[in-house]
Protein backbone atom coordinates (compact mmCIF):
# COMPACT_ATOMS: atom_id res chain seq x y z
CA UNK A 1 0.00 0.00 0.00
CA UNK A 2 1.30 3.37 -0.71
CA UNK A 3 1.46 6.41 1.17
CA UNK A 4 -0.82 9.53 0.43
CA UNK A 5 1.71 12.56 0.51
CA UNK A 6 0.60 15.89 3.09
CA UNK A 7 0.56 18.94 0.83
CA UNK A 8 1.08 21.36 3.79
CA UNK A 9 3.85 23.45 2.50
CA UNK A 10 5.33 23.93 6.21
CA UNK A 11 3.93 21.04 7.88
CA UNK A 12 4.72 20.85 12.31
CA UNK A 13 7.29 18.21 11.41
CA UNK A 14 8.91 16.30 8.45
CA UNK A 15 9.23 12.14 7.64
CA UNK A 16 12.40 10.92 7.91
CA UNK A 17 14.41 9.18 5.25
CA UNK A 18 14.93 5.74 4.94
CA UNK A 19 16.90 4.35 2.22
CA UNK A 20 15.60 1.08 0.40
CA UNK A 21 18.90 1.29 -1.89
CA UNK A 22 20.92 -1.96 -2.24
CA UNK A 23 24.75 -0.99 -1.15
CA UNK A 24 25.52 -1.02 -5.05
CA UNK A 25 22.87 1.52 -5.40
CA UNK A 26 23.74 3.77 -2.71
CA UNK A 27 27.54 3.81 -4.20
CA UNK A 28 26.40 4.94 -7.62
CA UNK A 29 23.94 7.77 -6.19
CA UNK A 30 27.75 8.62 -4.47
CA UNK A 31 29.30 8.35 -7.58
CA UNK A 32 27.46 9.92 -10.09
CA UNK A 33 24.56 12.05 -7.83
CA UNK A 34 26.44 13.52 -5.29
CA UNK A 35 24.46 12.08 -2.60
CA UNK A 36 25.76 10.31 0.86
CA UNK A 37 24.62 10.83 4.47
CA UNK A 38 26.17 13.88 4.61
CA UNK A 39 24.95 16.14 1.80
CA UNK A 40 21.15 14.65 2.16
CA UNK A 41 19.79 16.05 4.85
CA UNK A 42 21.05 19.92 4.22
CA UNK A 43 20.00 19.53 0.88
CA UNK A 44 16.32 18.42 2.09
CA UNK A 45 16.21 20.79 4.62
CA UNK A 46 17.28 23.53 2.14
CA UNK A 47 14.40 22.40 -0.49
CA UNK A 48 11.88 22.27 2.44
CA UNK A 49 12.83 26.33 2.68
CA UNK A 50 12.21 27.14 -0.60
CA UNK A 51 9.04 25.90 -0.52
CA UNK A 52 7.81 27.09 2.72
CA UNK A 53 9.31 30.68 2.56
CA UNK A 54 8.21 30.79 -1.98
CA UNK A 55 5.46 33.42 -1.86
CA UNK A 56 3.68 31.21 -4.85
CA UNK A 57 4.05 27.64 -3.69
CA UNK A 58 0.35 26.98 -1.66
CA UNK A 59 0.55 23.27 -1.69
CA UNK A 60 3.37 21.09 -2.12
CA UNK A 61 4.53 17.64 -1.05
CA UNK A 62 7.34 18.28 1.23
CA UNK A 63 8.35 14.63 1.39
CA UNK A 64 11.85 13.50 1.15
CA UNK A 65 10.94 10.69 -1.59
CA UNK A 66 9.68 13.53 -3.59
CA UNK A 67 12.11 15.91 -3.24
CA UNK A 68 14.87 13.48 -3.71
CA UNK A 69 13.36 13.26 -7.35
CA UNK A 70 14.75 16.99 -7.92
CA UNK A 71 17.50 16.51 -5.80
CA UNK A 72 19.01 12.89 -7.88
CA UNK A 73 17.55 14.41 -11.10
CA UNK A 74 20.04 17.80 -10.49
CA UNK A 75 22.71 15.40 -8.96
CA UNK A 76 22.02 17.04 -5.79
CA UNK A 77 22.66 20.94 -7.34
CA UNK A 78 19.71 22.22 -4.67
CA UNK A 79 19.24 25.89 -6.49
CA UNK A 80 18.70 23.75 -9.69
CA UNK A 81 16.61 21.25 -8.01
CA UNK A 82 14.48 24.11 -6.38
CA UNK A 83 13.96 25.85 -9.92
CA UNK A 84 13.18 22.47 -11.82
CA UNK A 85 10.42 21.68 -8.62
CA UNK A 86 9.04 25.59 -9.63
CA UNK A 87 8.67 24.39 -13.48
CA UNK A 88 7.57 21.66 -12.43
CA UNK A 89 4.54 23.17 -10.26
CA UNK A 90 4.36 25.46 -12.97
CA UNK A 91 3.92 23.12 -16.27
CA UNK A 92 1.93 20.60 -14.74
CA UNK A 93 -0.84 23.08 -13.34
CA UNK A 94 -0.60 25.42 -16.86
CA UNK A 95 -0.53 22.87 -19.65
CA UNK A 96 -2.88 20.73 -17.24
CA UNK A 97 -4.21 18.18 -20.06
CA UNK A 98 -0.49 16.82 -20.91
CA UNK A 99 0.01 15.53 -17.31
CA UNK A 100 -3.73 14.10 -15.80
CA UNK A 101 -3.20 11.57 -13.84
CA UNK A 102 -5.53 9.40 -12.83
CA UNK A 103 -5.42 5.67 -13.55
CA UNK A 104 -9.53 5.20 -13.60
CA UNK A 105 -9.86 7.98 -15.95
CA UNK A 106 -7.05 6.24 -18.67
CA UNK A 107 -8.09 2.76 -18.36
CA UNK A 108 -8.80 3.35 -22.08
CA UNK A 109 -5.62 4.10 -23.05
CA UNK A 110 -3.71 2.09 -20.82
CA UNK A 111 -5.98 -1.15 -22.30
CA UNK A 112 -4.27 -0.27 -25.58
CA UNK A 113 -0.84 -0.76 -24.28
CA UNK A 114 0.21 2.43 -26.26
CA UNK A 115 2.95 3.09 -23.54
CA UNK A 116 4.24 0.41 -20.97
CA UNK A 117 6.77 -0.11 -18.77
CA UNK A 118 8.84 -3.26 -19.07
CA UNK A 119 10.69 -3.71 -15.90
CA UNK A 120 14.39 -3.35 -15.04
CA UNK A 121 17.49 -4.41 -16.79
CA UNK A 122 20.52 -5.77 -15.69
CA UNK A 123 21.72 -2.35 -14.87
CA UNK A 124 18.99 -1.29 -12.54
CA UNK A 125 17.27 1.03 -15.27
CA UNK A 126 13.31 1.24 -15.84
CA UNK A 127 12.93 -0.33 -19.39
CA UNK A 128 9.64 1.31 -20.87
CA UNK A 129 8.09 1.37 -24.42
CA UNK A 130 6.22 3.57 -26.60
CA UNK A 131 4.33 2.48 -29.32
CA UNK A 132 3.76 5.31 -31.24
CA UNK A 133 2.18 3.96 -34.37
CA UNK A 134 -0.09 2.24 -32.42
CA UNK A 135 -2.46 5.13 -31.41
CA UNK A 136 -5.24 6.26 -33.47
CA UNK A 137 -4.33 9.67 -34.25
CA UNK A 138 -8.27 10.33 -34.99
CA UNK A 139 -8.60 9.65 -31.31
CA UNK A 140 -5.26 9.83 -29.58
CA UNK A 141 -3.95 12.94 -29.19
CA UNK A 142 -0.25 14.02 -28.14
CA UNK A 143 -2.28 15.39 -24.57
CA UNK A 144 -3.34 12.06 -24.32
CA UNK A 145 0.25 9.93 -25.02
CA UNK A 146 1.91 12.85 -22.80
CA UNK A 147 -1.02 11.87 -19.69
CA UNK A 148 0.33 8.43 -20.39
CA UNK A 149 3.70 9.09 -19.89
CA UNK A 150 3.41 11.12 -17.06
CA UNK A 151 1.27 8.13 -15.23
CA UNK A 152 4.27 5.88 -15.75
CA UNK A 153 6.17 8.25 -14.68
CA UNK A 154 4.33 8.99 -11.23
CA UNK A 155 3.88 5.38 -11.09
CA UNK A 156 7.43 4.42 -11.16
CA UNK A 157 9.43 7.52 -9.85
CA UNK A 158 9.10 7.35 -6.26
CA UNK A 159 10.93 3.61 -6.26
CA UNK A 160 14.43 4.95 -5.18
CA UNK A 161 16.18 2.32 -7.87
CA UNK A 162 15.07 4.78 -10.60
CA UNK A 163 15.08 7.56 -9.40
CA UNK A 164 19.35 6.30 -9.26
CA UNK A 165 19.59 4.44 -12.15
CA UNK A 166 17.08 6.07 -14.47
CA UNK A 167 14.86 5.37 -17.23
CA UNK A 168 15.41 3.55 -21.02
CA UNK A 169 12.76 4.56 -23.61
CA UNK A 170 12.13 2.40 -26.93
CA UNK A 171 9.87 4.70 -29.21
CA UNK A 172 8.18 2.23 -31.14
CA UNK A 173 7.28 3.86 -34.99
CA UNK A 174 6.17 0.91 -37.02
CA UNK A 175 2.96 1.67 -38.23
CA UNK A 176 3.01 5.16 -37.81
CA UNK A 177 1.76 7.61 -40.41
CA UNK A 178 1.93 11.50 -41.61
CA UNK A 179 -1.43 11.79 -39.39
CA UNK A 180 0.59 10.63 -36.58
CA UNK A 181 3.09 13.20 -37.09
CA UNK A 182 0.76 15.72 -38.30
CA UNK A 183 -0.90 16.06 -34.61
CA UNK A 184 2.41 16.55 -33.22
CA UNK A 185 1.81 20.99 -33.50
CA UNK A 186 5.19 22.98 -32.92
CA UNK A 187 3.18 24.14 -29.26
CA UNK A 188 2.58 20.46 -28.45
CA UNK A 189 5.92 19.51 -29.06
CA UNK A 190 7.60 22.16 -27.28
CA UNK A 191 5.75 20.78 -24.13
CA UNK A 192 6.66 17.22 -25.03
CA UNK A 193 10.38 18.11 -25.72
CA UNK A 194 10.54 20.13 -22.36
CA UNK A 195 9.10 17.93 -19.99
CA UNK A 196 11.01 15.10 -21.37
CA UNK A 197 14.03 17.46 -21.05
CA UNK A 198 13.62 19.17 -17.89
CA UNK A 199 10.07 19.10 -16.01
CA UNK A 200 9.58 15.77 -15.48
CA UNK A 201 12.81 14.90 -13.76
CA UNK A 202 13.21 12.13 -14.95
CA UNK A 203 17.02 10.53 -15.59
CA UNK A 204 16.48 9.39 -18.90
CA UNK A 205 19.47 7.17 -19.89
CA UNK A 206 18.82 5.88 -23.16
CA UNK A 207 16.46 6.17 -26.02
CA UNK A 208 16.20 4.28 -29.29
CA UNK A 209 14.03 4.70 -31.90
CA UNK A 210 13.04 2.09 -33.60
CA UNK A 211 11.48 2.14 -37.54
CA UNK A 212 11.23 6.08 -37.72
CA UNK A 213 9.45 6.60 -41.41
CA UNK A 214 11.45 8.68 -43.64
CA UNK A 215 8.48 11.20 -44.03
CA UNK A 216 8.99 11.98 -40.28
CA UNK A 217 12.30 13.35 -40.69
CA UNK A 218 11.37 16.89 -40.36
CA UNK A 219 9.97 16.21 -36.88
CA UNK A 220 12.35 14.13 -35.84
CA UNK A 221 14.72 16.51 -36.48
CA UNK A 222 12.93 19.21 -34.65
CA UNK A 223 12.74 16.69 -31.68
CA UNK A 224 16.35 16.15 -31.46
CA UNK A 225 17.46 19.79 -31.76
CA UNK A 226 14.89 20.41 -28.67
CA UNK A 227 16.16 17.87 -26.53
CA UNK A 228 19.34 18.46 -24.18
CA UNK A 229 22.91 18.31 -25.77
CA UNK A 230 23.20 15.14 -23.13
CA UNK A 231 20.03 13.47 -24.18
CA UNK A 232 21.27 13.84 -28.04
CA UNK A 233 24.19 11.71 -27.07
CA UNK A 234 22.03 9.16 -25.20
CA UNK A 235 19.73 8.78 -28.31
CA UNK A 236 20.25 6.06 -30.84
CA UNK A 237 17.86 4.93 -34.09
CA UNK A 238 17.19 1.41 -35.34
CA UNK A 239 16.14 0.66 -38.48
CA UNK A 240 15.26 -2.81 -37.77
CA UNK A 241 14.34 -4.73 -34.35
CA UNK A 242 17.60 -6.58 -35.00
CA UNK A 243 19.54 -4.16 -33.72
CA UNK A 244 17.14 -3.36 -30.77
CA UNK A 245 17.79 -6.49 -29.65
CA UNK A 246 21.64 -6.07 -29.23
CA UNK A 247 21.03 -2.93 -26.86
CA UNK A 248 17.77 -4.47 -24.81
CA UNK A 249 18.03 -7.42 -22.71
CA UNK A 250 15.68 -10.18 -23.97
CA UNK A 251 14.48 -10.84 -20.44
CA UNK A 252 12.60 -7.35 -20.46
CA UNK A 253 11.43 -7.14 -24.41
CA UNK A 254 8.47 -8.22 -24.94
CA UNK A 255 8.21 -11.14 -27.76
CA UNK A 256 6.81 -8.76 -30.22
CA UNK A 257 10.02 -7.31 -30.58
CA UNK A 258 12.00 -10.90 -30.41
CA UNK A 259 12.20 -10.86 -26.58
CA UNK A 260 10.92 -13.07 -23.98
CA UNK A 261 8.05 -11.03 -22.33
CA UNK A 262 4.58 -11.24 -22.56
CA UNK A 263 4.05 -7.02 -23.68
CA UNK A 264 0.28 -7.92 -22.06
CA UNK A 265 1.06 -9.21 -18.78
CA UNK A 266 3.79 -6.33 -18.45
CA UNK A 267 0.63 -3.81 -19.49
CA UNK A 268 -1.53 -5.69 -16.67
CA UNK A 269 1.10 -4.95 -14.17
CA UNK A 270 1.20 -1.41 -15.00
CA UNK A 271 -2.03 -1.33 -15.02
CA UNK A 272 -2.92 -2.66 -11.61
CA UNK A 273 0.06 -0.81 -9.70
CA UNK A 274 -1.12 2.52 -10.86
CA UNK A 275 -4.40 1.55 -9.71
CA UNK A 276 -3.20 0.60 -6.53
CA UNK A 277 -1.18 4.67 -6.17
CA UNK A 278 -4.37 6.24 -7.36
CA UNK A 279 -5.22 7.66 -4.38
CA UNK A 280 -1.70 9.53 -4.20
CA UNK A 281 -1.92 10.74 -7.76
CA UNK A 282 -5.43 12.53 -6.86
CA UNK A 283 -3.80 14.17 -4.08
CA UNK A 284 -0.79 14.89 -5.78
CA UNK A 285 -2.64 17.23 -8.22
CA UNK A 286 -4.26 19.05 -5.59
CA UNK A 287 -0.17 20.85 -5.08
CA UNK A 288 -0.94 24.28 -6.27
CA UNK A 289 1.23 27.57 -7.37
CA UNK A 290 -0.65 30.91 -7.23
CA UNK A 291 1.15 32.44 -10.70
CA UNK A 292 -0.80 35.80 -9.67
CA UNK A 293 1.39 36.77 -6.80
CA UNK A 294 4.88 38.35 -7.98
CA UNK A 295 7.44 35.96 -8.19
CA UNK A 296 10.27 36.28 -5.71
CA UNK A 297 14.00 37.43 -6.32
CA UNK A 298 13.51 38.18 -9.71
CA UNK A 299 11.80 40.99 -12.26
CA UNK A 300 8.78 39.74 -13.80
CA UNK A 301 10.25 36.09 -13.06
CA UNK A 302 6.78 34.41 -14.06
CA UNK A 303 7.29 35.39 -17.59
CA UNK A 304 11.13 34.03 -17.49
CA UNK A 305 9.84 30.64 -15.97
CA UNK A 306 7.60 30.59 -18.78
CA UNK A 307 10.03 31.88 -21.87
CA UNK A 308 11.88 29.02 -20.35
CA UNK A 309 9.58 26.36 -21.21
CA UNK A 310 8.58 27.80 -24.76
CA UNK A 311 8.24 30.09 -27.08
CA UNK A 312 5.29 32.75 -27.49
CA UNK A 313 3.22 30.80 -29.28
CA UNK A 314 3.35 28.21 -26.78
CA UNK A 315 2.89 30.66 -23.93
CA UNK A 316 -0.43 31.61 -25.72
CA UNK A 317 -1.23 27.37 -25.74
CA UNK A 318 -0.43 27.40 -21.90
CA UNK A 319 -2.75 30.15 -21.28
CA UNK A 320 -5.72 28.72 -22.61
CA UNK A 321 -5.10 25.66 -21.32
CA UNK A 322 -5.41 27.01 -17.42
CA UNK A 323 -8.70 25.94 -15.94
CA UNK A 324 -7.69 26.99 -12.39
Amino acid sequence: MYSVPGLEKRPSCYDEYRSSLEPKYRTMARDELHEDDYTREPALAQMREFIAKHPQIVRCRTDAIFLLRFLRFRKFNVVAACETLERFLMVTQVARPFFQVDPEAQEHLIKQRLIVPLGRNRQGNLVATIRFGQSDPKTITPEHLSSLASLLMETYIYEELYQVTGLVVVVDCAGATMAHFGAMTLPKLKIMMTATNDILAARVKQIHVVQLPKYAAVVADFCIAALSTKLQQRLKFHKTLDTLKDDIDPEVLPTIYGGKQSLEEANEKFHKLALSQRDRFLKQAEMYIDLSIPAPNAKNANAALQSSVADESVIGSFRKLNVD
